[in-house]
């Protein structure tokens, strides 16, 4: 590995917001000051024609991995074969320079899942794309963690239909995702002792089976396991709205939340909670990879792309969590 810290920032999907918020970031105060290399990976062409259209030029510290577009193929606003061709050669790209060691972190811009399988690529996400070319074996899984501030939560669950949850769920798995997230509180956020609580998949928990069996026959046999037998201090399940709530309320005050990571079973009851309290600043971090990765937190906001309107500070701030974490 090099010494120097080379982040390799990917350009996602060119039907969005991509190369808008990777351009934008890369010319705030808080990112340009930076001296670590940036290495964009995408269309060059692209790249440099957003930059003309934003009214501003690139920084002297990138350089430019070109993947060819076909930009006749493609829609400013819409999800395509060609862009999701696109987006899926770059982050492939991307894992082919961590192979090498050529690069510190990966910071993924938004895609579009229906344009990536559009293209004939059947992932469910970025993630997912990323343990395919990244995995650091069969059972080292990746997870899904959310960043902001002092607010982490990790999906169970990631990419799939609600009623497939439950029978997504099981014991070793639930004790698998929590050990990994208990041993990248510890060693890549630096957390001597982390504390993690855990959302019920039901209303209330389950009430005690009357409203479902998944909390008595999954969660807490996987807790108790994880307490017993890992020492690992986690707590739950909880009542999901009733945890959100409080924890809500002491998010925004500024004060010191009572756990350092929130584990949630399903994509929503996990990113509904984080979206609403930090839309701008939450990062997407998959962990359990040989090297570090980060996204914004928002889609490819198809609505405002091509039209300089898209907000970048979640593109900032990923920048900045792969920057702290390599």
């Amino acid at each position: 590995m090099n010494d120097e810290k080379n982040i390799a920032i990917t350009i996602g999907d060119v039907g969005g917001i991509g190369s808008e918020i990777i351009i934008k970031a890369l010319n705030s105060p808080e990112i340009s000051s930076n001296l670590h290399k940036f290495i964009l990976i995408g269309s060059k062409d692209f790249f440099y024609n957003t930059a003309n259209k934003l009214g501003v030029g690139l920084p002297d510290n990138i350089e430019i991995f070109d993947i060819p577009l076909e930009v006749s193929k493609t829609v400013i606003g819409k999800p395509s074969a060609e862009s999701g061709r696109h987006s899926f050669l770059a982050l492939k790209q991307a894992c082919k320079l961590a192979k090498k060691g050529l690069i510190s972190a990966i910071v993924t811009a938004p895609v579009s899942k229906e344009a990536v399988n559009k293209a004939g690529f059947f992932y469910s996400g970025q993630t997912e794309i990323l343990k395919e070319f990244l995995k650091k074996g069969k059972n080292s899984l990746p997870e899904m963690l959310f960043v902001t501030e002092n607010l982490r939560v990790m999906l169970l669950t990631r990419h799939l239909k609600l009623d497939s949850v439950s029978s997504e769920l099981s014991i070793k798995g639930i004790i698998r995702s929590i050990t990994t997230l208990n041993n990248s509180l510890i060693n890549d956020f630096k957390i001597a002792k982390p504390k993690i609580a855990v959302c019920g998949l039901n209303p209330h928990a389950g009430e005690n089976g009357i409203l479902g069996h998944e909390e008595d026959y999954l969660i807490k046999p996987a807790i108790k396991s994880l307490i017993n037998k890992s020492k690992i201090n986690v707590e739950g399940p909880f009542p999901a709205d009733a945890l959100w709530a409080k924890t809500a309320k002491i998010y925004l005050s500024g004060g010191v939340l009572p756990y350092d990571a929130y584990v949630a079973c399903y994509h929503d009851q996990g990113l509904i909670p984080v979206k609403m309290l930090a839309m701008e600043k939450a990062v997407n971090t998959t962990i359990n990879l040989p090297i570090i990765r980060t996204s914004p937190s928002h889609g490819t906001a198809y609505d405002i792309a091509g039209q300089n309107k898209a907000d970048f500070q979640s593109m900032i701030e990923a920048i900045k969590l792969a920057d702290q974490l390599v």
